[in-house]
């Protein structure tokens, strides 16, 4: 069973507007993957964009910075529940942090990434 559902930051972030969101896939009521997904709203764009995740695509828990660093990797694995909680601690804790560095990493014009 897959499920998604957003979480919004405008109090931890009020000059920003941005959201966590969170993707779980279940089997037979055990956790099988994940996601987390900081999004922000660039006002140049006009959409939101994913500034950093956590996920476990490729059967490894990793880290994900767009525009700055690609498959950081983490201690966890895919079906510890322990590492989709650090995954969201991290995000909030350091939102500013890493939508700060997207945008001097998009003024700095290094690519975007899906």
């Amino acid at each position: 069973m897959r499920r998604a559902y957003l979480v919004l930051l405008h109090e931890l972030l009020p000059e920003h507007e941005a959201r966590l969101r969170i993707t779980l896939e279940t089997e037979r009521g055990r956790l099988v993957s994940w996601g987390a997904q900081l999004e922000w709203l660039d006002p140049e764009e006009g959409r939101f964009v994913w500034v950093a995740r956590y996920d476990t695509a490729g059967g490894r828990v990793h880290r994900d910075r767009n525009r700055i660093a690609r498959h950081e990797p983490t201690p966890y694995a895919p079906e510890d529940p322990e590492g989709l909680t650090m995954a969201q601690r991290d995000l909030r804790e350091r939102a500013r942090e890493y939508i700060e560095g997207y945008g001097v990493a998009k003024a700095q014009g290094r690519e975007g990434w899906p």
